[in-house]
């Protein structure tokens, strides 16, 4: 059926002008024969009326999980049939649908719900007949019909799946970004931005800190065969494409940054494991804290290549080394100096502008 997938951030849909942007990238997409599905998430960011923090400060924090996700599903609700029908006044027929509408099952756990079934008779009967269909992200239902979300990132979890379910040939992932850059354009400005990315280096890059699309989204892209890609609402550029065991240069993929973090024994919980030596520390959020991590992605390079890569660094810092990435654990006060030091040391020379 040359099935896309095309997912929208809030930023994107909760504006005239952002909807008619995302609109143009509808309408190109099924003027070249694609089948379209879209995948919204809630309307805005925090403070604006249905952004998803928004709807969570309505409740105590108390609250019963099953009526937090409920409340919570309801933002997207709201999107998905404002898209929808500023698509209808476009001149595109489109149908909005609920999670449980468009068949997405997931395993029942309320904030964190993995999707392991979908039912896809219902959306490929409204494509069939000529509609785009406008799908709620971040949920689904239980096989007890709860609603259930998915958790943060939720919604790029949602599309790549969906695409999944539906033997889509492609994900696009718009953002207000036209790409995935080398480090954050706001620690660095005039960034670079990568044509393509393999999806292991990405997952990396994206669990140390880059923040453009979830990692949950990429390892759920890992099992299957079509490329995703990262691009701006905004802009025409084909944006970032992430492909799947993709042939990558060796050297340094990215600069990744998480704020405000400490370093810690690490648990059974813990998932962000950083080594240096036997020495073995979590890395876990601490806000309000004085440390940040600098975590740099490298592909094709053993711990030594690493090592040397690196270098003599501007401050006095422990550094942490696997076969994937530098991590350098800085006072938060050094973070801009020392990861713009290492962005110009590292790609100053190397072609990458999307």
């Amino acid at each position: 059926m040359n099935i896309v997938v095309v997912k929208f951030g809030g930023t994107s849909v909760a504006t005239e002008e952002g909807r008619r942007r995302a609109i143009s990238h509808i309408a190109s997409l099924r003027a070249s024969g694609k089948n379209i599905i879209v995948v919204v998430s809630a309307m805005g960011r925090k403070g604006e009326p249905y952004a998803t923090d928004t709807l969570i400060s309505l409740l105590d924090t108390k609250s019963k999980s099953d009526t937090l996700d409920l409340l919570m599903s309801c933002g997207e609700v709201i999107s998905a049939c404002v898209f929808a029908d500023s698509l209808v006044q476009h001149g595109i027929n489109a149908v909005a649908m609920t999670s449980a509408q468009a068949g997405i099952v997931t395993n029942g756990v309320f904030g964190g719900a993995d999707i392991f079934d979908m039912d896809t008779r219902i959306i490929k009967t409204e494509l069939y007949e000529g509609r785009v269909v406008v799908v709620t992200g971040f949920q689904g239902v239980s096989v007890r019909n709860e609603v259930t979300t998915l958790g943060r990132g939720g919604s790029d979890t949602s599309a790549v799946v969906i695409g999944g379910f539906m033997n889509a040939e492609a994900v696009h992932i718009f953002t207000d970004v036209p790409g995935i850059a080398v480090i954050d354009p706001r620690v660095v400005p005039g960034a670079k931005f990568m044509e393509h990315v393999d999806m292991q280096h990405m997952y990396a890059f994206a669990c140390w800190g880059a923040r453009v699309i979830h990692p949950r989204a990429i390892a759920e892209a890992q099992k299957y065969d079509f490329d995703v890609f990262v691009r701006s609402t905004f802009h025409a550029g084909a944006g970032t494409k992430l492909v799947k065991n993709a042939v990558m240069d060796s050297g340094p993929v990215g600069i990744a940054i998480i704020r405000e973090c400490g370093l810690f024994e690490p648990e059974q919980s813990d998932n962000l494991i950083v080594v240096r030596g036997e020495e073995e520390r979590a890395v876990r959020t601490s806000p309000g804290g004085e440390y940040s991590l600098i975590s740099v992605v490298f592909s094709g390079c053993g711990e030594e290549d690493i090592k040397n890569a690196m270098g003599n660094l501007q401050v006095d810092a422990p550094c942490y080394f696997d076969e994937l990435c530098a991590h350098i654990f800085v006072e938060s006060r050094q973070v801009e100096v020392l990861a713009e030091n290492l962005y110009h040391r590292l790609f100053e020379n190397v072609a990458l502008n999307v």
